[in-house]
């Protein structure tokens, strides 16, 4: 089993960290990890954050024994995931979900919601 977390390194993704090293642990899968840079933030220290993210996702996986692989895209979140998703043929994707709007919350966020709608998988999506 192929097991993809996709990641921005936000504080809502965290768990999302948590329940797919948790997950690719109980089912042996394999974990891959990609990080999505945003368009609109600065390209040198988005690559620099991206790593430092991806780093760590790694080392608390190998710390539980869970093997890992990392990716670093660029581009449309929703776009990228969904690329990596399918070069890596992905069984799982998990993901955290931010979708806020000015009265509340949103039941998904527009990178989630664009995942759940055209994944080739099944999908978690971590509140």
């Amino acid at each position: 089993m192929k097991v993809l977390l996709a990641t921005d390194g936000m504080p809502h993704t965290e768990r999302a960290v948590d329940y797919a090293i948790d997950h690719a642990s109980r089912y042996k899968a394999e974990l891959f990890v990609v990080y999505v840079l945003s368009p609109d933030r600065e390209q040198r220290t988005a690559w620099a954050e991206g790593k430092r993210t991806v780093q760590a996702i790694k080392l608390k996986a190998l710390s539980q024994e869970v093997g890992v692989t990392t990716m670093l895209e660029a581009g449309d979140p929703a776009e990228s995931i969904l690329r990596a998703a399918d070069k890596i043929c992905a069984d799982f994707i998990i993901l955290g979900a931010s979708g806020r709007h000015e009265g509340g919350r949103r039941p998904l966020g527009s990178v989630s919601g664009k995942v759940a709608r055209d994944a080739g998988c099944s999908i978690m999506i971590i509140r």
